[in-house]
């Protein structure tokens, strides 16, 4: 489920200072974000009798509760087939939440219900799915060989597209009930969290044990060469970095071990600080992918804020051994980088366990609390907004409070629903705990009827303040308020209730002494709706009388650094630093001697069945989900390898055998040992490669294997190939497998 994780196994092997059916002493002071509201989740499983939902749901509104979070879930909705959407059950859920008068946050939950602790229902992701790609590029694998379909492996290039249509598809069947929606969540991974699958039972996790890293599929793997040989130019530049002695680019691995990796210190070194960089910047790439097809169809639609949620991986986090090791394998290297990925990418951030406190003892290491601080205290730095909420259904709500409010935070939601009302509709006994120490500090919700004026501010302070009164009032004591970021990239906002005043007077500063003052005339708001743009060079701004269009017109910077990582003699492989945009790049266009080729959604690119010995000129274009595309990056020229004079046969094996081998002889000469040579990944994804010197002869016969005594022997009549290139691709159910010259790579 979205929201809930592993930490549920704990509930009886931890002991909290107190629990949300403690006493409730005297509440802190309020210091949290001027937009703050609570929230409640609801059930995993279908409500079946909506006339009771309904009362609970009264009692959440009774007690002030905001709005209802909802897993609107991927595998219920498109389970008929690709693009058969279904959406009734949640339309009529989304009427019983609107009869109540509580908003609605839709979590758009693309990941599986059930095989987790504490889950109550069965929902996988459509089973039509996986045929749309390879296992191997759209599930997990683990170190120790454990295959997971929690969620769409991020290395898969289809996932752009289906979660396009998903989220175009809700946008048009929802768009009407856009009062009611207060914001959109972001299923990002396993649990709908930004995260691997590292912890999992059926895998034989158990708290509080590390986990496994999740990257060892083969599509990973060459992804991971592919970000080293682009970062180090080379297999001698990755040697010098980190020591090595590597002869092959196929020896370019995750961790083997990962035990070892830690006991070892190999974390620490220069080859594991670049792999656990590489394995988070796959979860930030995967962010930005999610987020730009999100924006795309959901601001100008709902013109709400969008979230997604990193996971509270608060084990192992002080153990002399192996520090961090848990949140590593789950994909957490570095939070000021992850966080800064939600910024660039204009998402709200959801954290959780804030009802926990530190133990960090063996086993298990805990810093719960030290976690949430540091997430905490980076988002803040980066203006990201923040919404929390509790890991376990028992834990202190003065502990919550003591966090939300430490960190202007702004929302939270308690899990849920059963926690804070019975089945009857009844209050439980926690509820007053919720409404004292969370509920209380919520911001009073302006009413279309008030005499209120909202603001727009196009940014022109980084951390804009508004300074103000109603016509003829008392002005606030300077700076003023901090405007939050808005629901629209670029501009900030903020409603303000004016009473019986015709209008409201307001100035603008950034929190440190620059004021925007009108030339000290200020600037005069009506009710309603406004947009303020800020004047250049000291010019007085400009007032509209409506919200900002929120559509993106701005295209990602320039692609730099294109280099060509490897070159045979009819491929070339390119990569270059990649570009960053305010809503998320969404693919880059590949231009091959002024004629666009392909696009790719990674900075990199393989282009194959070149010409030998011919030069070939490049350049790479950005785009977003926005449509705007940036200007072509430097030009690069790379010239292919001449043939060899060797008579040497090449082959590409398009795997049909995960980990082939090939038993060859030179025709009319000596085979060798059974079960021959194994091939190693070549430069091409997908694809073992062999080169092997003919002698005198003029073909190689050959057959394949997989190691283990499955062989590919063309019916026994073996196959023959030709000095020079050669593409391999083996037959389906059996059949005969063919040869292709020149390359194509299908």
């Amino acid at each position: 489920m979205l929201w809930k994780k592993g930490h549920l196994l704990l509930l009886g092997a931890m002991v909290f200072i107190s629990t949300f059916f403690g006493s409730f002493p005297g509440s802190a002071s309020a210091n949290v974000a001027n937009d703050f509201q609570a929230s409640v989740m609801a059930p995993l499983t279908k409500i079946t009798d909506w006339n009771a939902f309904k009362n609970q749901l009264n009692t959440l509104k009774n007690n002030g509760v905001y709005a209802l979070t909802t897993d609107v879930w991927w595998g219920d909705v498109e389970a008929a087939g690709d693009n058969q959407f279904d959406w009734t059950y949640y339309k009529t859920y989304a009427n019983a939440v609107l009869e109540t008068g509580l908003k609605w946050v839709p979590i758009l939950s693309t990941h599986t219900c059930g095989g987790n602790p504490g889950d109550d229902c069965n929902i996988p992701i459509p089973s039509w799915l996986w045929s749309k790609g390879t296992a191997d590029e759209m599930k997990y694998k683990s170190e120790t060989g454990y295959v997971n379909n929690e969620a769409i492996s991020p290395f898969w290039s289809g996932i752009e597209q289906q979660y396009n249509e998903l989220y175009s598809s809700f946008a048009q069947n929802f768009s009407s009930y856009k009062p009611m929606i207060a914001k959109i969540y972001l299923s990002a991974g396993p649990s709908g969290e930004l995260r691997y699958p590292s912890y999992y039972q059926s895998a034989g996790w158990s708290y509080p044990s590390r986990g496994k890293f999740q990257v060892y599929t083969d599509s990973a793997k060459n992804a991971f060469r592919s970000a080293m040989l682009s970062k180090y130019s080379s297999l001698n530049g990755v040697n010098q970095a980190w020591g090595l002695q590597l002869t092959n680019t196929s020896q370019i691995n995750p961790p083997s071990d990962g035990d070892a990796f830690y006991a070892n210190g190999g974390y620490n070194t220069a080859y594991g600080k670049d792999f656990l960089a590489w394995n988070q910047s796959v979860l930030e790439n995967h962010l930005g992918v999610i987020a730009a097809a999100a924006h795309q169809q959901f601001d100008s639609v709902f013109g709400v804020r969008i979230g997604a949620k990193i996971s509270g991986i608060h084990w192992q986090m002080n153990n002399p051994s192996a520090q961090h090791s848990a949140e590593h394998a789950a994909g957490y290297y570095n939070y000021n980088e992850l966080i800064q990925k939600f910024k660039d990418s204009n998402l709200d951030l959801t954290f959780t366990a804030l009802e926990m406190y530190d133990s960090g003892s063996s086993p298990a290491f805990s810093l719960p609390s030290t976690l949430v601080d540091t997430v905490s205290s980076i988002a803040n730095a980066k203006g990201v907004r923040l919404n929390g909420e509790n890991a376990l259904p028992t834990g202190s709500f003065q502990k919550i409070e003591e966090q939300i409010t430490k960190w202007s935070y702004n929302g939270f939601t308690l899990l849920r629903l059963a926690n804070v009302v019975n089945g009857d509709g009844s209050a439980s006994g926690s509820m007053a705990g919720y409404k004292q120490y969370v509920i209380s500090h919520a911001q009073p919700i302006a009413q279309p009827s008030d005499n209120q004026v909202t603001i727009y501010y196009k940014k022109g302070y980084a951390t804009p303040y508004i300074h103000y009164r109603p016509a003829g009032g008392t002005w606030t004591t300077a700076p003023g308020a901090q405007m939050a970021d808005s629901e629209i990239n670029g501009y900030s906002k903020i409603t303000i209730a004016i009473a019986s005043a015709a209008q409201l007077e307001a100035c603008f500063n950034n929190g440190n002494g620059t004021w925007d003052s009108n030339n000290m005339q200020n600037y005069r708001f009506n009710k309603g709706i406004n947009t303020y743009t800020p004047g250049i060079n000291g010019a007085a701004g400009t007032i509209t009388a409506s919200a900002p269009q929120s559509v993106d017109t701005t295209a990602p910077t320039v692609p730099s650094g294109l280099i060509s990582t490897t070159k045979t003699d009819s491929s070339i492989s390119l990569s270059w630093t990649a570009s960053t945009d305010m809503t998320g790049v969404a693919g880059y266009e590949i231009w091959r001697n002024g004629v666009k080729i392909a696009n790719s959604v990674t900075a990199s690119y393989t282009n194959t069945g070149l010409t030998s010995n011919t030069a070939y000129s490049y350049f790479i274009k950005a785009y977003d989900g926005a449509g705007n595309i940036s200007e072509a990056s430097a030009i690069l020229s790379v010239t292919t390898n001449p043939l060899s004079s060797l008579n040497q046969v090449t082959i590409y094996y398009k795997k049909g055998y995960s980990s082939p081998y090939i038993h060859y002889r030179p025709a009319g000469g000596t085979w060798t040992t059974v079960p021959g040579k194994p091939m190693a990944d070549s430069e091409v994804s997908g694809y073992a490669k062999v080169i092997i010197d003919l002698g005198t002869a003029t073909q190689l016969e050959a057959v394949f294997n997989n190691g283990s005594g499955t062989w590919d022997n063309n019916n026994s009549q073996n196959y023959m190939f030709n000095a020079g290139l050669n593409v391999f691709t083996p037959g389906a159910n059996g059949t005969v497998g063919a040869i292709t010259r020149p390359l194509t790579f299908p």
